[in-house]
């Protein structure tokens, strides 16, 4: 009989993309274990938040468990921004020992012999002072020269001015290189108090930020390889293919299909994930209220309780709220035009249904997502600071009035349709894991 082989995720479960995506790989893990007829337990740990995801995990099967470890509300929103604003996770050093501390407790309990994890570094970092295998999930490469050149796809929404926006296209592209670079100078990647805080636990990768946190023997994209095409992502990148959640199981509910049905006005799904911001998704309610559609709103309770979002909306029939969970691929291949706010997930789930895009990215690497669908004609990406009433309903009657939109859309969908991701996910990490074997019965 095979060896059973440990898989440990930890995942920040107060982030619903991050959640989904360590459930996506855990499953693309299980896929390839079958195929190749071996054992594998996975299971996942997460700090105590009070908005958390961690019902998804034991949903799908997964054994889910808290670190003992309690983030406060505070300090959940700092994270949550921290590429928003270009900040640390957390500036407090004794708070990023502990959460250090946290994770190589539970490695030391658990003696995995994999560890996964996206983007929380505490982790990284953990697993190089235990020295156990690891993969990281990242929404772009973690590569030093492909950030300072191909992070940005454009000028960060918070810094556009008029000027910028008259820039000749090759002025321009210099700028958005320029301004790539001094990025990885930012407290995000630099987090100078985790750095601290980790070389005192005895910490020595000699990258001493961001990069060399997340410097493990696998850091996988989970993205279309096209995106990347002539661009030099690093050595420990791999571009895997898309994974993002499809609950095949979970039926559209039915005043959904109901508020759907028929011919006519074109129909408008509205999403805007864990990180999206109140005041935009009022915007966009207040928006599809006033084109001739029918929209569906969903209304995450920790961005917008039902209430205050019918409370705004008034008394109107062509737009249906809800605080539900839907599937969002059934959702979205019910509708002509997706507004939502960039995060991979929900970008990769309105590729994958062929639906043009409306969006506006609340962090970095969300607009470069948009603008990548943008590049590729199925979206239109308007800055946040122009996410207004008017101009988001003009750009979603220009959306449905125009089919090269649609057209582009579906170019992207069957380019998705012939990537498995979960295969070349759960291929290079299986061979990564009989790689390591190999080494330590060498060693032996």
């Amino acid at each position: 009989m095979q060896e059973l082989v440990k898989v440990t995720v930890v995942v920040p479960t107060f982030n619903a993309g991050d959640t989904t995506r360590g459930i996506e790989t855990a499953r693309a893990i299980q896929r390839v274990a079958d195929q190749r007829g071996r054992r594998v337990e996975i299971s996942f740990f997460h700090p105590e938040t009070r908005q958390s995801f961690a019902k998804q995990i034991t949903e799908a099967g997964y054994d889910a468990r808290s670190t003992g470890l309690t983030l406060s509300q505070e300090e959940v929103d700092t994270i949550m921004r921290a590429d928003h604003d270009g900040t640390e996770f957390l500036t407090d050093q004794q708070r990023s020992g502990e959460v250090i501390d946290a994770i190589v407790e539970e490695l030391q309990r658990n003696r995995p012999d994999l560890v996964v994890f996206g983007f929380i570094p505490h982790a990284g970092i953990a697993a190089q002072l235990m020295g156990i295998p690891s993969v990281v999930y990242t929404p772009f490469p973690m590569h030093r020269p492909w950030v300072e050149q191909y992070f940005l796809q454009d000028v960060p929404d918070d810094m556009k001015l008029r000027i910028v926006d008259r820039l000749p296209g090759r002025l321009r592209k210099r700028m958005i290189r320029r301004l790539s670079s001094l990025v990885t100078r930012s407290g995000f990647f630099r987090q100078p108090g985790l750095v601290r805080a980790a070389r005192e636990r005895g910490w020595e990768n000699q990258q001493a930020d961001m990069f060399g946190m997340l410097d493990v023997d696998i850091q996988l994209v989970n993205d279309l390889l096209s995106y990347y095409a002539g661009q030099e992502v690093g050595p420990r990148t791999r571009i895997a293919g898309p994974l993002f959640s499809k609950p095949a199981d979970v039926p559209v509910p039915p005043e959904i299909v109901h508020h759907f049905a028929g011919e006519g006005a074109p129909k408008v799904f509205v999403s805007m994930g864990s990180s999206g911001e109140k005041k935009y998704l009022l915007t966009a309610i207040e928006a599809v209220a006033g084109v001739n559609c029918r929209a569906v709103v969903v209304c995450p309770p920790h961005v917008v309780s039902l209430d205050e979002a019918r409370l705004h909306l008034g008394e109107v029939d062509n737009v249906l709220l809800t605080d539900r969970f839907v599937p969002a691929p059934a959702v979205n291949s019910l509708a002509d035009v997706a507004i939502i706010h960039g995060g991979q997930g929900t970008v990769q789930t309105a590729v994958y249904a062929g639906t043009p895009v409306l969006g506006t990215g609340m962090q970095w690497e969300q607009c470069s997502n948009l603008d990548r669908l943008v590049q590729r004609g199925s979206a239109v990406r308007i800055p946040r600071k122009h996410w207004q009433m008017n101009r988001v309903r003009e750009a979603l009657e220009r959306l449905i009035a125009d089919p090269v939109h649609a057209v582009a859309a579906r170019e992207l969908q069957e380019e998705l349709a012939s990537t498995d991701g979960y295969q070349m996910t759960g291929d290079l990490i299986w061979d990564l894991l009989s790689e390591a074997s190999r080494g330590n019965e060498s060693d032996m």
